[in-house]
């Protein structure tokens, strides 16, 4: 498992916290001062960008 601090976009990430938690997709950006990242999940059919505290993601592979 990667450290948070090492993700950035395009890693594809699993959410292991939250409302989101099993939910897989690619990540659209980083902000580490924040300690959030933007993540792409599909949400009823379609591609939403949520916005996820950094220790709620694991990186994929």
């Amino acid at each position: 498992m990667a450290e948070p601090r090492d993700l950035k976009a395009g890693d594809v990430v699993r959410v292991i916290g939250g409302p989101f938690v099993g939910d897989t997709g690619p990540v659209h950006s980083v902000d580490q001062e924040r300690g959030r990242a933007c993540v792409l999940v599909p949400i009823f059919g379609d591609t939403t960008t949520v916005e996820l505290p950094l220790s709620d993601v694991e990186r994929v592979g």
